[in-house]
């Protein structure tokens, strides 16, 4: 599978069932949708959610927030089947939810404010619904489709289990390709679509709407500092747009795409064989580093995971170095402290002991990880992409170089 995943394209249907052939009836070829994707047990969804884990690039949310709320909605409402975009109504209205903010650990002094201030108890146990219903509820509009903003462990699963539990219209897709710190890195963002009105609900009750702000970067702003009160995490509604302008921005396929490499590294794991080449098979790209995370430094600057992972070599890495620096996800690296592969180029990490991804929030000084670098979409190698997903735009003095042509 190609790493390209941009184009919008009708597959023809392929009729599911019969005994014997697997549950999943879609598949995914340079970018092309050959049949919808269907969800229906509990290991499809935990396939989904590691595929769209590494996919996430140390960012998308946790795993197990995304399998809790669609095995959730699986086991109530049914399985769920995600339509190829180019089928979706033109003029049907579309919306994205996603989890903004960040999963650092709270503070003792963090978690006793919280009890101080009464939240003690979750009043939503899917707040991504009820962000949904509260823009519906502001605008006037119905809403008919969902697609998630990014590729990760909960806001891919995640936006599926709303569109169970309200009866919309899932699409296989997303607006970034992976995962980004910055919602106005998404697609629609780039090409000029506001983000407001944006709905915000926590878990603990709390709504808010930011119906109009002179820029989306300042709209994010915003929406950070409702995250931030919330004590980390909510969830917000925006992107609300027809099927017509949907289509103009999403990638498509990419959760048929996630649920096949999930599915692929679980059988690789489970038959004690290494998931690294499974990723490159399904993604392209090369091996960048293993070694032993030896030092680990982060702060949450205006409602951002930002900070750094520092790794010493082993087997055919033993004497080298490997720096990371993170918003979020991945994004800038050093080799020997040279500049090595960067945005938007992707950096995922697998746990090497465990075959499993995990995100940069996660990660703790003396594990061993493995770091592999795959090609960025094509999209986003464009220059009003680049302007946004560059290491400049992060602060750094550093051109991109896509990374084939990086030296190992």
């Amino acid at each position: 599978m190609e790493p390209e995943n941009q184009s919008l394209t009708s597959g023809q249907p392929v009729q599911a069932g019969g005994a014997g052939l697997p549950r999943r009836t879609s598949g995914c070829n340079k970018g092309n949708i050959v049949a919808d994707l269907v969800l229906s047990t509990e290991q499809d969804v935990e396939d989904l959610a590691w595929g769209a884990c590494f996919q996430g690039i140390g960012g998308g949310g946790p795993v197990a927030e995304g399998t809790r709320l669609l095995k959730k909605a699986l086991a109530e409402y049914g399985p769920v089947r995600c339509q190829n975009p180019a089928d979706f109504p033109d003029d049907a209205w579309v919306v994205t939810v996603s989890f903004m903010g960040n999963r650092a650990p709270l503070t003792p002094e963090q978690e006793e404010q919280k009890k101080r201030l009464g939240l003690v108890e979750w009043k939503y146990d899917n707040n991504l619904a009820e962000a949904l219903k509260f823009l519906e509820k502001v605008t006037g509009r119905v809403v008919s489709g969902i697609v998630p903003s990014e590729l990760g462990g909960a806001n891919s699963p995640g936006p599926l289990s709303v569109a169970l539990s309200l009866g919309l219209t899932p699409l296989d897709g997303d607006y970034t390709g992976k995962a980004k710190p910055e919602t106005r890195q998404g697609m629609p963002s780039i090409a000029g679509v506001p983000l407001t009105p944006m709905a915000s609900a926590d878990k603990w009750g709390n709504k808010c709407v930011i119906y109009e702000a002179v820029n989306n970067a300042l709209g994010e702003r915003l929406g950070k500092m409702l995250a931030t009160g919330a004590f980390g995490n909510t969830a917000v509604a925006y992107f609300l747009i027809p099927g017509r302008e949907m289509k103009k921005h999403i990638f498509a396929g990419t959760l048929t795409e996630s649920f096949e490499l999930g599915r692929a590294m679980r059988l690789a794991r489970e038959t004690g064989r290494d998931v690294t080449p499974v990723v490159l098979e399904h993604l392209g790209g090369r091996v960048l580093f293993r070694g032993v995370l030896a030092r680990k430094e982060w702060s949450v600057p205006d409602g951002y995971y930002v900070g750094t992972h520092e790794f010493e070599g082993e087997g055919e890495f033993a004497g080298h170095r490997y720096k990371v620096w993170f918003k979020n996800e991945n994004h800038v690296t050093w080799f020997d402290g040279r500049p090595h592969v960067t945005t938007p180029d992707r950096v995922g990490q697998i746990l090497t002991d465990t075959g499993l991804p995990v995100m940069t929030q996660e990660l703790a000084e003396g594990q061993r990880v493995t770091l592999i670098g795959v090609p960025s979409r094509a999209r986003h190698r464009e220059p009003d992409a680049l302007a946004f997903m560059a290491p400049r735009h992060y602060g750094f003095d550093i051109d991109y170089v896509p990374m084939e042509r990086v030296a190992p």
